[in-house]
């Protein structure tokens, strides 16, 4: 929304909003969005809420120096069908031109910036450049292939690989011509391939493993395990969030991973050697082999718990207070003694058909 919401609310498009639709009350409820960050110093508040037809509320207070600053007060007057602007005293410039261009299924935060608002881009620099978000597809290997094509880039990646138990003496990046005809017009677009070029030049890593007898064998990059090829694809991108102290979210982490692997990149964050830049992870995970006091202070596990009404909330560790450093973390959850646990009820039986 931060980026993109001035682009769709001059197309006119609906605010990309989904209620909780198993209760008959959240339906027509706004959705409601709230992120507190740092960000050159300086610690800040933004959030916003909204339906699917326009932003009802928007919020951002700044703490330099530990004092709050409200920077913008929006809210929606559903009598008078505008909206109504509080108190921005300490927001500098054309509050009132930016204010009457923020559309109703835009950010004010978004609008202000689009206008050449300087004041607010440490904000709008932080969800830019700063969060990065990764769904459960994984990421590309398109960014771990560019460091490739530089020597000390390659090299980083294959350390990166290398402690991690992963055995690759070299990779190299093959180009090869696929028929434009294969891709989806999206794809394409997306490839910035010439439309009157019948072929379309695809790479693709590939990888060196050095026998016994010195010669090297050559594995196409669908030979590798899962595995491989998902740590490969986060070499690149760790390695620039660790340098540059990037906000790094990601869905279901231990997917196609080892759980050692998986500890091994938690613990990359956790080192003061390989963290300088202070970069975070945020993730969720199934992986019950991480709730370990030795690898996660107890602060930093959350659960999530799904009610009878089948709405699924969100709640810390700490709110069972663990015993600090001697508690079995992993065993009090399957004990069930944290909930979030789900419900099994049983397997059904399968039983053979006769001339099945």
């Amino acid at each position: 929304m931060v980026l993109r919401s001035v682009e769709e609310g001059q197309k006119g498009k609906s605010v990309p909003v989904v209620p909780f639709r198993l209760d008959a009350t959240s339906r027509s409820r706004p959705s409601e969005f709230e992120i507190v960050f740092v960000n050159e110093g300086v610690r800040y508040q933004y959030g916003f809420a909204a339906t699917a037809e326009r932003i009802l509320e928007e919020w951002l207070v700044a703490y330099p120096k530990g004092r709050p600053q409200r920077l913008i007060d929006r809210r929606y007057d559903e009598a008078g069908d505008a909206d109504e602007w509080g108190g921005m005293a300490k927001l500098t410039g054309a509050k009132k031109v930016w204010q009457d261009a923020t559309r109703p299924n835009a950010l004010f935060l978004s609008t202000a910036i689009h206008l050449n608002n300087r004041q607010l881009v440490p904000v709008f620099e932080w969800f830019r450049r700063v969060l990065h978000i990764v769904g459960p597809d994984g990421l590309p290997p398109a960014y771990s292939m560019m460091a490739c094509g530089e020597t000390e880039g390659r090299k980083g990646i294959l350390a990166f690989l290398g402690a991690a138990d992963i055995h690759i003496d070299d990779i190299e990046i093959k180009e090869s011509k696929v028929e434009a005809k294969h891709f989806p017009p999206e794809v394409l677009d997306s490839l910035q391939h010439d439309k009157e070029d019948r072929y379309v030049t695809v790479k693709s890593p590939r990888a060196l493993h050095r026998l016994e007898n010195g010669e090297m064998e050559y594995f196409e990059w669908g030979e590798e395990s899962d595995g491989t090829k998902k740590l490969f694809e986060f070499a690149g991108p760790m390695r620039e969030a660790l340098e540059r102290g990037y906000v790094v979210v990601i869905d279901e982490l231990n997917n196609h991973l080892h759980p050692l692997l998986t500890e091994y990149l938690v613990q990359l964050f956790h080192s003061p050697e390989r963290n300088t830049a202070n970069a975070q992870l945020l993730f969720t995970t199934h992986d019950i082999s991480l709730l370990d006091q030795r690898l996660l202070r107890r602060d930093q596990v959350w659960f999530c718990r799904q009610d009878r009404k089948r709405s699924t909330h969100l709640y810390p560790l700490l709110d069972h207070s663990p015993r600090k450093g001697s508690e079995n973390l992993a065993h009090g959850y399957l004990s069930g003694r944290y909930g979030a646990t789900p419900y099994v009820k049983g397997v059904p039986l399968i039983r053979e058909v006769s001339g099945g």
